[in-house]
Order: C-alpha cells, then structure tokens, then sequence
C-alpha cells in the first residue's frame, strides 16, 4: 500500500525536530485540512512505516507518509479514443476535440470527456476518481490537465488560484485589432435573459485576458491570448466586447461552415508538477478545421461570408 502513487512521502527536517506531524503536512507539504480529513476516511498517517497520528512529535530524518483516500468514479465509461500528449503516474494532459463536452451535464449525458477517461482510468487499473484540472467549452478544443490522486490534484488547483498555471489559447477574431498586443480587464457576469451566455457585467467576476496579434488576413486576425483569470466563456465574451468576436461563435457572433463552433483552441500549457518539482511547458498545435478555416481566411474566401461588427446576419 505504501508504494501506491496516491502516497505522499518525505523526511522530516532538522528545523522540524518537535513538531508535530500535522505541522509539517499543513505547513511545509501545504496540505489542507479537506485533504487530511478525506485521509482520515480511508488512508493514514505513517511514521517510519507504522500507522500513526498527526499529533505525534517528529525527529529530524523521520520519515512521513501519508496516503490519501480515494473515491471511485460514478461516471460510466465510455471507449472513446483519447489523444494523450502526456502522461506518468500522477497526471496526464489531454488534447480534447471540438464538439466534445468535458462533463456529463443535462443536454450531454455521454460521449463525454469525463466518460472517455473513466474508460481509460479502468483499462490503466486506475481507481480513482475523474479530476479535470479546469474546463474548456464543448466547441473549444485543445488541452486540459487531469489528476490521477487527490495530492496532483491539489497542487495544481494551488497553482490555479495564484495564476501561476498559464493556460494560452489562440483564437481566430473577426476584424483587425487597433493594437498588436493589449490587456482586456473587464468583468464577467451572467446574461439576465440566457442561461448559458455571459456578457461584460461591472458587477461580475474580475476577469483579464492578455493577448498578442499573430497575423491578419482580411476580415480577421490570428491572436495569442493568455488568461489572467478562468471565467466561464471569458476569451469569447472578452473579444465580443472590444468588437472582435471569435469566427464561428454561435452564441457571441454566427457560425460559419467547416467549424463545429468558435475558433479557439487551447494550445499551450505551463504548469510546475507537484510530486516532482519539474516545469513543464506542453503545446499543441491549433486543430486542421480551425487551420482549414485561418487557410481560407488567408486566401480570401470568406471574406464575405463573416459580418463585419454591427452587421446583421
């Protein structure tokens, strides 16, 4: 049981002789009191191989495990093929399609993201339960960071919250932006008569979206954004706002042929892994329909089929 991944291991420090385990978990490892509580559930506290209590006082060289708890999954699984661009024993990153929703919801009740890794989960031997690092809308392709134990997954919402997990998107807007690079800072709220659409809100959630033109062709540009924050639909709802929806939105601008939705595709993840310490950076190119349609942009074919803003459909 103690070789399992879901084990938590170090050695006490010298600074850290007469302190209490729970100590050393919540103050130097970071854990939370959620996390030690889940624990309590069905994992342990071990010290130096024999299960123990956090209230017990360490020496220096001793060495602590903890083993999480962990559910098992309730989603049924689903054999859909995955593109895994990433993978060792404690997460792994994904490269979702366009037109796949990440969790089972009221409209997509299968052939979920969730459901294709509860499958994989079982084919790997894995347990655990489905934990997607954070989201992206059913129509936006690209990669999305997965926790195969409640420690990865921990460590890596910590990153979330203190925006020190970047998450880059590139996205295909219509129009020409005034300025090559700029910040958009403009809050988020829900729409009062829509239940899934968003708009800019002063009363919303804080939101910032970074973003850098790449190339223009016409009636769009390519652009590089970065979030600064993880609204629900911020990247769209943000160049809505400034006048340059994303192609393809069917809910902020229209659809246009060839794309199952907006032109957005996450493409590059940096994240410091929790269990090793190690940066990592991880790309993926933008999708052949979305680079079909950029292509087509270029040589001017839809030069009339995309409204300007302010036109009517």
């Amino acid at each position: 049981m103690l070789d399992h991944p879901h084990v938590l291991t170090t050695v006490v420090e010298e600074q850290e002789e007469g302190l209490m385990v729970k100590d050393v978990v919540l103050g130097r490892l970071g854990l939370t009191r959620g996390l030690l509580r889940r624990m309590k559930r069905g994992g342990g506290v071990f010290l130096n191989g024999q299960r123990d209590y956090l209230t017990r006082r360490v020496r220096a060289g001793d060495r602590i495990q903890i083993v999480f708890f962990d559910e098992k999954t309730a989603l049924e699984p689903e054999e859909i093929p995955l593109d895994v661009v990433f993978e060792d024993e404690y997460l792994l990153v994904v490269n979702k399609p366009a037109g796949m929703a990440v969790h089972p919801t009221g409209a997509y009740q299968e052939g979920t993201l969730a459901n294709a890794l509860a499958h994989y989960w079982a084919a790997i031997g894995l347990e655990g339960k489905v934990r997607l690092v954070h989201r992206l809308d059913k129509d936006t392709s690209g990669l999305i960071l997965v926790a195969k134990e409640p420690y990865t997954l921990h460590g890596l919402l910590r990153q979330l919250g203190r925006r020190e997990l970047v998450r880059e998107y590139l996205a295909i807007v219509q129009g020409q932006l005034a300025q090559e690079q700029g910040v958009i800072e403009v809050s988020i709220g829900r729409s009062p008569d829509h239940g899934v659409k968003r708009m800019a809100d002063p009363q919303g959630k804080t939101a910032k979206t970074v973003y850098r033109v790449l190339q223009c062709a016409g009636q769009a540009s390519l652009v590089r954004a970065r979030l600064e924050s993880g609204r629900t639909h911020q990247v769209r709802v943000h160049f809505a706002h400034v006048g340059h929806p994303l192609v393809g939105d069917p809910l902020y601008s229209r659809a246009v042929p060839d794309l199952p939705g907006q032109a957005l595709h996450a493409w590059r993840l940096e994240f410091v892994h929790p269990r090793t310490g190690k940066e990592h950076v991880i790309t993926r190119p933008m999708p052949r329909q979305m680079l079909s349609v950029w292509k087509r942009f270029r040589e001017g074919e839809f030069a009339s089929n995309v409204p300007r803003d302010g036109e009517d459909d």
